[in-house]
């Protein structure tokens, strides 16, 4: 630690989900990794791209994969930035669109990188806390003067929704910046892309990573009012994203038939796991995501997820007072599902 600055020494550091060195040995349900892989179309693309053009810089401002996304949501290109993974753009945020006076706010419990990002870049924050079911109220980010507003929607790690009615209604009232994370939203729908039309003050996210199977690449896309998007370009990497990663997102975009097949199992696989659960007399919480927030009477979520670990399963378990009861489980197939059933029966009966 010997030149850490102040802000290193002092920063909260965010643990991300296990990933074990000889991960194939494991049903691995704990990081929201889509169960299946990316389409054919996405990896001839990513071969095809294998060539003596690395040598290359890529695009440093991403504008045909830009175009793409914005041609197929009603956008202008002008309207879209294109990040190195969620988490690039979010640091973007903390750097470059609240002044280290100003104070943030992040619901409680929700994605806890928002906090160590901010810390890193030394903005201050407060949270806001969900509902008892883990609903969103909005008007609890009106309480104080917030200059920036973070919200997972769904959220993470409960997959609860807020309500795109509740988020036009609230923009209307709130004077600072609102980021909302759709890392999840194209399991099911109900984006505020629509929004950025009418609100100067709104950031919209997406990730690659879940719906499209593409976490290895880290591709993010924040969608916002051109001043913003120009914010963005100003203080990013000179070239951020590379060739690779271009190419199988653009490639992944564009194959509408292998996105819908991929998101419809998803669903079905999800629904099954849900009652499974139940069956089990586990509470699930209601989700629009890839994962599923649950907790069972009999059995502390602890000792459920150190039981299941050693049975080569991983799920998410979370120290946080608000969540410690609860397991996070992600979608698998349906044989990792299976799997995961029979030996919770197990653990159970024991």
């Amino acid at each position: 630690m010997k030149f850490w600055n102040s802000k290193l020494k002092n920063s909260t550091e965010y643990i991300p989900g296990e990933q074990p060195g000889d991960v194939d040995t494991y049903i691995k349900l704990n990081t929201n990794e889509n169960p299946f892989p990316p389409s054919k179309a996405v990896l001839d693309a990513l071969r095809n791209s294998c060539n003596e053009s690395l040598r290359r810089y890529p695009d440093p401002e991403a504008k045909d994969l830009r175009s793409a996304f914005a041609a197929k949501n009603g956008l202008k290109a002008e309207n879209v930035f294109v990040g190195n993974g969620s988490d690039e753009i979010f640091s973007l945020i903390f750097r470059g669109f609240i002044e280290g006076t100003q104070t943030a706010a992040f619901p409680y419990p929700s994605y806890s990188l928002y906090n160590t990002l901010a810390e890193f870049n030394g903005i201050k924050y407060e949270t806001v806390n969900l509902g008892k079911n883990f609903e969103y109220n909005m008007d609890g980010f009106l309480k104080k003067k917030y200059s920036l507003a973070v919200i997972a929607n769904p959220n993470n790690p409960t997959g609860t929704l807020c309500g795109i009615k509740d988020i036009k209604s609230f923009l209307g009232k709130f004077k600072g910046l609102l980021v909302i994370d759709e890392a999840y939203n194209e399991f099911y729908g109900d984006t505020a892309l629509d929004l950025v039309e009418d609100f100067d003050n709104l950031i919209v996210t997406r990730s690659f990573s879940k719906s499209y199977s593409l976490a290895g690449l880290r591709i993010g896309l924040a969608v916002a009012c051109s001043d913003i998007i120009k914010g963005f370009l100003k203080i990013k990497d000179s070239y951020n994203i590379d060739r690779l990663a271009l190419a199988g997102a653009l490639a992944a975009l564009n194959d509408t038939k292998g996105f819908n097949y991929n998101i419809q199992m998803l669903r079905n696989n999800k629904e099954y796991m849900e009652e499974m659960l139940q069956a089990l007399g586990f509470t699930v919480v209601p989700s629009r995501a890839n994962f599923v927030l649950v907790k069972h009477g009999k059995k502390k979520a602890l000792e459920l997820y150190e039981s299941l670990k050693e049975k080569k399963i991983l799920v998410r378990y979370f120290t946080s007072p608000a969540v410690s009861d609860y397991i996070r489980i992600s979608v698998g197939t349906m044989m990792e599902i299976k799997t995961l059933v029979k030996e919770l029966s197990v653990i159970l009966e024991a």
